[in-house]
């Protein structure tokens, strides 16, 4: 009897760690680990959805713990540190709400989209801790919620632009942003376009300072001067010193 009871446990154990696939470490994560149906409903984490987020009505997460906000500072950069307890291939993705934990924000404000081989190796080089580094948005807010999610489908070459109807597990922080610069532009979702070369001038644009290339292939020397009236100006010079010398 004693042996079957630790068994159990035993056995209790492993299907509790098996809940979490990934557990942030850091910032704080709104749930704490070890609570129900760990990291399997969507948004984040913990409720009634599940990892597919297909009910339309179990989207968002109005649950802030007041106790367990994390002030970050607006504009810079955020490293999430997480374990990933049971390996998928797949991606990585971190999102932001600004007010609150609505899927539909984080897929409009998606922060970093990385590739998860398949494997326990993390991007340090050993073990199942990761670190991403994350440019946070240049915003005062009180009220944020930054999400990550493990999609494990096994695609690593497609972006997750919307995680319903793919498994995926889900865990959130809640932060706060302080500190925004004014001056700063708004990085708006956090994702840099990538149309525009800003060391590259716009085509069409002129610099104001410099007039245009004169029209035709000739070069133009002084106020209106000609190269033929030059050559006539020389050949009369010649003209009259061989006269002199006759």
């Amino acid at each position: 009897m004693r042996t079957a009871i630790l068994t159990v446990l035993f056995l209790g154990m492993l299907s509790s760690t098996a809940l979490a696939h990934i557990e942030m470490l850091s910032p704080m994560p709104r749930y704490p680990r070890g609570m129900d149906n760990d990291n399997k409903a969507c948004p984040c984490g913990v409720g009634e959805s599940n990892r597919l987020c297909n009910v339309e009505g179990d989207r968002s997460d109005p649950d802030r713990n007041a106790a367990r906000v994390t002030t970050l500072t607006a504009g810079g950069t955020v490293t999430v540190r997480f374990d990933e307890y049971i390996a998928h291939a797949g991606r990585y993705r971190v999102a932001i709400d600004y007010d609150g934990a609505d899927l539909e924000d984080f897929n409009s404000n998606i922060l970093v989209d990385i590739e998860d081989p398949a494997g326990n190796i993390g991007n340090t080089g050993g073990g199942s801790i990761w670190e991403i580094d994350v440019p946070l948005p240049n915003v005062n807010c009180d009220t944020c919620t930054l999400q990550l999610i493990q999609m494990m489908d096994g695609n690593t070459a497609d972006p997750v632009a919307d995680p319903v109807n793919r498994s995926t597990y889900y865990t959130c922080a809640d932060i706060t942003l302080s500190g925004a610069d004014p001056d700063a532009p708004d990085a708006g979702a956090g994702v840099a376009d990538a149309g525009a070369n800003p060391g590259s001038p716009d085509a069409g644009d002129e610099d104001p300072g410099t007039d245009p290339a004169p029209s035709g292939s000739g070069c133009q020397t002084g106020s209106g001067s000609s190269p033929f009236g030059l050559l006539a100006l020389l050949g009369a010079l010649l003209a009259l010193r061989r006269r002199r010398e006759a």
